[in-house]
């Protein structure tokens, strides 16, 4: 009798994917800490899944003296990345805060391309937030996430410059 073949592991989001000391002005990338509370792939309406990954990695740095960045990239089979985009863009449509409660709350969609979105993740009843910048690139969903130490407020250009350079990263690799 011979044996089913065993299904092959899915690989690895390679190192080459993820942003770099060059991207972070220097800082080296290492692993996120335990209790991050944010979701590295968001879902904006709890109750609502979104598209899984078949492998993702994350990571994260210091940027300067203020700001933390957090990085997740998450490989997709076919045109999940591309689904997982319109998801996430319908969730936050749907499920969004306005600004002034906890959640998230829309920034700017598709602003440099198709398949993009900037938002902030609310908290402390709106006062406080972390910017991220997620995007579709190939077979890849890039998810930058960045906190402020000192304002509890990010800068969204910052995050938007940090997002392009991982897009253009994840867009540059082969699956």
């Amino acid at each position: 009798m011979q044996k089913a073949p065993t299904p092959k592991a899915p690989r690895p989001v390679p190192q080459r994917v993820m942003l770099q000391p060059a991207d972070l002005g220097g800082a080296v990338p290492g692993p996120v800490e335990d209790g991050f509370a944010w979701p590295l792939l968001p879902q904006p309406c709890a109750d609502t899944p979104v598209p899984r990954p078949a492998a993702g990695h994350s990571q994260a740095a210091d940027y300067g003296d203020r700001f933390r960045v957090y990085e997740n990239v998450a490989r997709y089979r076919g045109d999940g990345a591309r689904s997982y985009l319109a998801e996430l863009k319908a969730q936050l449509d749907r499920c969004g805060v306005g600004g002034g409660g906890d959640g998230f709350h829309p920034v700017a969609v598709d602003h440099l391309g198709p398949d993009m979105a900037l938002f902030a993740g609310n908290y402390d009843e709106g006062d406080r937030y972390v910017g991220y910048f997620v995007a579709a690139a190939g077979h890849y969903v890039v998810v930058v996430v960045m906190s402020d130490a000192r304002l509890g407020a990010p800068d969204m250009t910052v995050l938007n410059d940090l997002g392009s350079a991982a897009i253009r990263r994840a867009g540059s690799a082969r699956r």
